[in-house]
C-alpha cells in the first residue's frame, strides 16, 4: 500500500517554514487574503478566529495547497447566531484532488463553531467546482468587477470609465487632492468616517478598531496595504482601505466618503479613483471591487462601480449551512442588529 501523497498542517508556524508565504506569491491566483499577514490581522482582531490548513507534499515537504480561513462572531448577546466562516480567494492549489483533501478538512474543523461557510471567490473557480459538490457546498451566482489597471497612464482609465465619473473625478480633483495616511490620526480619522456610514447606512456589523489599528501598524508597513484618503482644506472627507497583492491586485475592502456634505468633491468617487489609480502607477494586474451583488437582486452600489470601466465577472461563492435552525435565528438576529442600529 502506498503512503498517502500529501499531509494537511493547520500549525501556522509549521505552514511558514515550509513557504507559506512564497508559496502564496507564486501562485497564480494568490492574494492577499491568503497569505500569512492576513492570518495575522484576524488573529488579533476580537472575534475573529483564524485557520489555516496546508498541504504538505509528502515526497519533497513542499506546500502544495493552502486555504485560510476566519470565523466571524459578533461580540453581542446573540453572538453564537452569528458565527459564520468565510473565505477570500481560497482555497489556492493546482487541481481538484488537492482541493477536496484541504476542503475535508476544513469541513472537519468548521462544522462544530460556525453556524455556516462561505467561499468568497476572487478568482474563476470552475476546475474547482466538483470540489466543492462533494464536500456539500452549493455554489451561488455573486457578481465583481475586476478594473485592468495594466494602463500605461492613468488618463488612458479616466477614457475607459463613463463620461459622468471621468468628469466628476477631474472636478473633484480640482478642489480635493489624495493622500496616503502618514500617521495613526489620519488612519483614525478613517475609521471615524467609517464608523459613523455602517451605523447611518450600511446596518452591518464592522470589525473592531484594533482591526483597523493593526492594519495601519502592520499591514501598511509590511507593503501590503494602503490608507488612501481624501483631503479638503486640510480635512479628511473621504477614503479607503486597500490590501495589496504586489503585481497582482488592489482591493477595496473599506471605503467612505462625506458625499452629502461635500458634493462638488465627490469624495467616495475620488477615493475609489485613489485605488484604481496606485494600481496603474505601482504595476497591479486589476482593481478588484470585491463584490458587486447577486444577478437577480436589486443592488444599486452595482450601478456605481459599473462607471469606472471594469470588467462584469460572476465568479460566484461556495457555501455550506452546517446548523440550518441556527442559520435561521441568525438571519433573524442580523434583522434585529440592522433594527436596533436604526
Amino acid at each position: 500500500m502506498s503512503a498517502a501523497p500529501y499531509t494537511v498542517v493547520t500549525d501556522s508556524g509549521q505552514l511558514v517554514q515550509a513557504g507559506w508565504r512564497e508559496y502564496v506569491h507564486a501562485h497564480p491566483q494568490g492574494n492577499f487574503f491568503q497569505l500569512p499577514e492576513a492570518f495575522h490581522l484576524f488573529e488579533n482582531t476580537p472575534g475573529y478566529t483564524p485557520m489555516v490548513f496546508g498541504l504538505i507534499q509528502n515526497s519533497t515537504g513542499k506546500l502544495a495547497g493552502i486555504l485560510v480561513s476566519v470565523i466571524q462572531r459578533e461580540n453581542t448577546f446573540y453572538g453564537r447566531f452569528t458565527a459564520r466562516s468565510i473565505v477570500w480567494g481560497g482555497p489556492l492549489v493546482d487541481d481538484s484532488m488537492q482541493a477536496e483533501l484541504l476542503l475535508k478538512s476544513y469541513n472537519d474543523a468548521t462544522a462544530g463553531k460556525a453556524i455556516y461557510s462561505q467561499f468568497r471567490n476572487t478568482f474563476d473557480c470552475t476546475a474547482l467546482k466538483s470540489a466543492f459538490e462533494n464536500a456539500g457546498f452549493s455554489y451561488l451566482e455573486h457578481l465583481n468587477f475586476l478594473v485592468n489597471t495594466t494602463s500605461e497612464n492613468s488618463d488612458q482609465l479616466l477614457s475607459a470609465m463613463s463620461k459622468s465619473k471621468a468628469r466628476q473625478i477631474k472636478k473633484g480633483l480640482s478642489s480635493a487632492h489624495i493622500v496616503e495616511a502618514t500617521t495613526p490620526e489620519e488612519a483614525n480619522s478613517f475609521y471615524a468616517l467609517l464608523k459613523d456610514l455602517y451605523h447611518e447606512k450600511v446596518n452591518k456589523p464592522l470589525p473592531p478598531k484594533s482591526f483597523f489599528d493593526y492594519f495601519y501598524n502592520e499591514i501598511v508597513r509590511k507593503g501590503l496595504g494602503k490608507y488612501l484618503l481624501i483631503k479638503h482644506e486640510g480635512k479628511i472627507i473621504g477614503g479607503i482601505l486597500c490590501p495589496l497583492m504586489p503585481g497582482k491586485a488592489i482591493y477595496e475592502w473599506y471605503i467612505a466618503g462625506l458625499d452629502k456634505e461635500y458634493k462638488e468633491q465627490y469624495p467616495s468617487i475620488l477615493a475609489t479613483w485613489a485605488a484604481i489609480d496606485y494600481g496603474c502607477r505601482n504595476g497591479m494586474q486589476h482593481f478588484d471591487f470585491l463584490g458587486a451583488g447577486k444577478p437577480d437582486a436589486d443592488y444599486g452600489v452595482r450601478d456605481f462601480k459599473s462607471k469606472f470601466g471594469g470588467t462584469l465577472v460572476n465568479f460566484g461563492r461556495f457555501e455550506k449551512i452546517y446548523q440550518p435552525l441556527l442559520m435561521k435565528t441568525g438571519t433573524m438576529g442580523l434583522k434585529l442588529y440592522k433594527y436596533i442600529r436604526r
